[in-house]
């Protein structure tokens, strides 16, 4: 009998102990996208036409993403080879590149890691056939209702037919703010696109101008441009119903500054819009605010529909020029908010 139980048990030993392990269900899910660790050759001036340069992630990445994630600015027309290894891709640089200048490898936000977590903005790696890189920069932030924003720039002063019909220079993914190094002195054309699709022509693309027709990068000058996207369908809460009066707030306030009438103030939420004009002696007031969190900007209403336009392909118009409000403002019921001395250029 003994000899029996003592046979199951090891029977029973033998059996859980050649059983495969698994790792628990559960655990924190991966929403960090992949890391550029480092390069090879980890310097990357002097380079040649049809060089090998291998990039090392911190995770495995996603092959199926790459094939539409890797571009080259300025914009050229051979294509990009490269090698996947798991964590490394090896990437062989074109054969026209051009030594006098300096181009960018960019990864967009198709570009993934195994779990499918994308890229929140590029990646940017210069690379020069010289010794040397360029040193413009372009950066500014992004304001309104978008969901995946780019911005586009070409080389020179480009206007509205020719944007439509000729590949940007550049072309930079981003989220609320952009940030373009290593640029060529010169002048560009810019514009900002959300959700830039290159199948469709670029009028046909949701865009927003700037407020200049071209810019100019200089050195020891650093370029800070701004967007605004404005909602497909604008949500105006300026009429408060009357049972709702005494659960709102207030906001005041006056502005200094080099501005040009009639310049109108907005707050802003993702469901609300109240909107004031600015008074001949610079003050403001907003009432029946609902209470909530929001953005202030200021617009010159060039046209007088108390609207932002951010510009046109059709009739060349560009962007009202806009301010916005550093920090965002929480609004309390019953409470008065007050801005003093907004001081805008």
């Amino acid at each position: 009998m003994f000899l029996n139980h003592l046979n199951k048990f090891i029977y029973l030993l033998i059996l859980f102990s050649c059983a495969s392990v698994k790792v628990p269900p559960g655990g924190p899910i991966d929403s960090i996208p992949p890391k550029l660790e480092s390069t090879n050759p980890k310097i990357l001036t002097g380079l040649k036409n049809n060089q090998k340069i291998t990039l090392s992630f911190n995770e495995f990445i996603k092959e199926e993403s790459i094939k539409n994630a890797i571009e080259i600015f300025p914009s050229i027309d051979d294509k990009i080879d490269y090698e996947y290894q798991g964590k490394d891709i090896i990437i062989t640089l074109p054969s026209n590149l051009s030594e006098n200048k300096t181009y960018v490898l960019s990864l967009n936000s198709n570009f993934s890691d195994e779990q499918n977590v994308k890229l929140k903005n590029n990646i940017i790696i210069p690379i020069s056939l010289s010794d040397i890189m360029d040193s413009g920069i372009i950066k500014g932030n992004i304001f309104g209702s978008f969901k995946q924003p780019s911005i586009l720039l070409w080389k020179g002063e480009i206007d509205n037919d020719k944007m439509i019909n000729q590949k940007p220079d550049y072309v930079l993914s981003s989220s609320n703010n952009f940030n373009f190094n290593y640029m060529p002195f010169g002048v560009y054309t810019i514009l900002a696109v959300d959700l830039y699709n290159k199948r469709l022509p670029l009028n046909e693309n949701k865009v927003s101008f700037y407020n200049q027709r071209f810019i100019e990068v200089k050195n020891k000058n650093v370029l800070n441009i701004n967007f605004y996207f404005r909602e497909t369908a604008i949500i105006d809460s300026l009429e408060v119903e009357e049972e709702n009066l005494e659960a709102v707030a207030t906001l005041v306030g006056n502005l200094k500054g080099n501005f040009i009438l009639p310049l109108i103030l907005e707050l802003k939420d993702s469901d609300n819009s109240f909107k004031t004009e600015l008074s001949i002696d610079g003050t403001f007031r907003i009432d029946n605010i609902q209470s909530g969190s929001y953005q202030l900007l200021a617009y010159q209403d060039r046209n007088n529909n108390k609207i932002l336009d951010t510009g046109t392909f059709n009739n060349e118009k560009l962007s009202e020029k806009f301010y916005v409000y550093p920090d965002s403002l929480s609004l309390r019921s019953n409470w008065e908010l007050e801005i003093q001395n907004w001081v805008i250029n």
